[in-house]
């Protein structure tokens, strides 16, 4: 009886981040309005890569959660190659807590008639009343003054990508992050300014641990080459990417990824037990 050939290893590919992966500008649309995982997922398979995209993702969700999970996401699946897509939260707010951020724009809340009266009369006002007084400090001072910020985002990062470089030396990708647009300018005048020094951070990190695996995706060469730099065009909501720019950087990092591929024996030749 002839002996069949070995079936591929699928690539296993662990997406993270907050809502910058899981959303779209605008949401309601399409159910082909795939975010960058799935398009990436969507790519590697039209290439007749075999794979297995999972995304873990939580809106407003800090860089420091991911040494609290890492164990349990990592080292059951080890994944050939993770994608980081953190420190967007960090520069946001410049001092309101994200707790009271959560609370306010919860996903979570009840449709009940105390509940509705209460972030009617109450919680929203008093959101709105704090985020103009932030808004007003935030054009006056330094925004950047809380500079601890984007060295804790790098401390973090750099232990992640520490603590799964033992599972197999994945490859990391990190993400360049885009400032905000329309109405969220006059809401966070500072942001913008706490954005490049937190790309400013992310980059030098990568520079600093120099290893081919770990590298730094830039989407603003994405938003050049087919908006025109128009961030308008790339982010309508101010925030969250269209689908069409999730489509693009999902087939950038299907491309990508699927050089590194080329590098791993255990995806290239397949694997059989010895």
């Amino acid at each position: 009886m002839s002996q069949s050939l070995p079936l591929p290893l699928p690539l296993r590919v662990l997406v993270k981040g907050a809502s910058t992966v899981n959303w779209v500008s605008w949401m309601g649309g399409p159910r082909d309005d795939f975010t960058f995982p799935r398009a990436i997922e969507a790519q590697l398979l039209a290439d007749g890569q075999p794979c297995d995209v999972r995304t873990i993702t939580m809106p407003s969700e800090r860089t420091s959660t991911i040494l609290n999970t890492w164990q349990r996401e990592v080292l059951g699946f080890s994944p050939d190659v993770i994608v980081l897509v953190y420190g967007h939260y960090e520069t946001i707010h410049l001092f309101l807590p994200r707790w009271l951020e959560r609370h306010v724009n919860s996903l979570r809340a009840k449709p009940r008639r105390a509940g509705r009266l209460y972030r009617r009369l109450v919680l929203r006002p008093s959101w709105m009343a704090l985020a103009r007084l932030q808004a007003k400090i935030d054009s006056t001072i330094d925004p950047t003054v809380r500079r601890h910020r984007p060295k804790q985002v790098a401390a973090d990062l750099e232990q992640y990508i520490t603590h799964v470089q033992k599972v197999g030396s994945p490859l990391v990708v990190l993400f360049e992050l885009l400032p905000p647009t329309g109405k969220y300018i006059s809401w966070f005048p500072g942001m913008a300014t706490r954005m490049k020094v937190m790309n400013e951070t992310i980059a030098d990190l990568v520079e600093r641990i120099a290893r081919p695996n770990v590298r730094y995706f830039r989407v603003s060469e994405l938003v050049d080459e087919h908006f025109g730099g128009d961030l308008e065009l790339a982010a309508s909501d101010g925030f969250h990417y269209t689908p069409e720019l999730h489509r693009l950087i999902g087939a950038a990092l299907g491309r990508e990824i699927e050089e590194w591929v080329q590098t791993q024996t255990h995806l290239v030749q397949g694997a059989r037990p010895s």
